[in-house]
């Protein structure tokens, strides 16, 4: 993605590394915008939680009355118990929000890893991109080329396309949650954003948070439910009309690749490895469909598999697609 933006400076500036610091700048800095953003709004809501704990104390209060008054129990026994497990869910609570924000501090750390790495990538591109078109011959050469600028164009699609996904959900999210009266609404809504980028849990969480938070300080219990309905509302939005769109299909990976991706780089890299699962798979199956042997690879992991299940019988029962032929002519030599 900041390859054009290189390619750019260097012809103005005539050297390669004031043009990539220039393209660092203007990527980075809504970026800096962003992290500011979160971590005032952090140090409020944080500021706010004694406040979550006497309301919670309030409601203990009020189900141990109920409790004696409908099911004859006694009040310090229900007080007790109440006292113990709906603290201990709002600690909880709380927990997954300050593990959700210190989850977000490492990841940072590793971003710092990935612009040192991008850096010399950007510095040694050229002389790399000569290597790999030199082990190719004259007749494979220009295909090569062309696959190195889809891999490109899809890698600067999907950051553009994500970017622009978590803009659009931050201010629908934040803008529904400011209507319903939920405090730090756009808060709410672009940390619901940002963790969109971790397809199923990252969204799970981001509708979780502000819905226990919610039930937390809300005096009554339609905000609450409120809420629900509008992650419910936007979910469907983000994954029927926003992301197709945005992201296009060469993005769409079918939900169980999506899944084992998400649990093999979580184990590998962590949460890093959770973020980056979903462009690697997209760039794999890109990878399979350049190679005829590996091509039905590609319509396997795609999105809507269930309705392409006879297209492997119908476009690809032959030779040069058995990818097993590979293993079966290595043993027999």
């Amino acid at each position: 993605m900041l390859k054009p933006i290189v390619t750019f400076f260097e012809l103005k500036f005539h050297n390669r590394i004031l043009a990539i610091f220039t393209a660092y700048v203007l990527a980075v800095a809504p970026l800096f915008i962003l992290i500011f953003f979160f971590f005032n709004q952090t140090r409020i809501l944080f500021s706010d939680l004694p406040s979550v704990r006497d309301r919670l104390a309030e409601m203990m209060m009020i189900i141990s009355d109920w409790s004696d008054q409908k099911l004859s129990l006694k009040a310090d026994t229900t007080a007790s118990w109440v006292s113990e497990n709906v603290l201990a869910a709002s600690d909880f609570s709380i927990d997954i929000i300050k593990g959700s924000l210190q989850s977000t501090t490492t990841v940072l750390a590793h971003l710092v890893l990935i612009v040192v790495i991008t850096y010399f990538m950007l510095l040694y591109s050229t002389a790399f991109k000569s290597f790999l078109l030199a082990q190719a011959n004259l007749e494979n050469r220009k295909r090569l080329e062309q696959f190195f600028k889809k891999l490109q164009y899809l890698a600067k699609r999907y950051l553009l396309g994500q970017g622009l996904v978590i803009i659009i959900l931050g201010l629908l999210i934040g803008s529904g949650l400011w209507l319903i009266g939920v405090p730090y609404p756009f808060f709410w809504g672009f940390l619901a954003g940002f963790l969109e980028i971790i397809p199923y849990i990252g969204t799970s969480i981001g509708g979780i948070l502000p819905v226990l938070y919610m039930f937390m300080i809300a005096d009554n219990y339609w905000q609450p439910i409120a809420v629900v309905g509008l992650y419910i509302v936007v979910q469907q939005l983000e994954g029927n009309l926003i992301s197709p769109n945005i992201m296009g299909t060469s993005i769409r990976i079918n939900p169980l690749f999506v899944i084992l991706g998400l649990f093999i780089g979580g184990i590998l890299w962590g949460i890093p490895g959770m973020i980056l699962a979903l462009p690697i798979l997209a760039m794999t199956k890109e990878i399979f469909r350049s190679f005829d042997m590996f091509k039905p690879l590609s319509y396997l992991m795609e999105d809507g598999l269930a309705r392409k299940k006879n297209v492997f019988l119908e476009l690809f029962d032959d030779e040069k697609y058995r990818f097993f032929n590979f293993f079966f002519q290595e043993r027999q030599e």
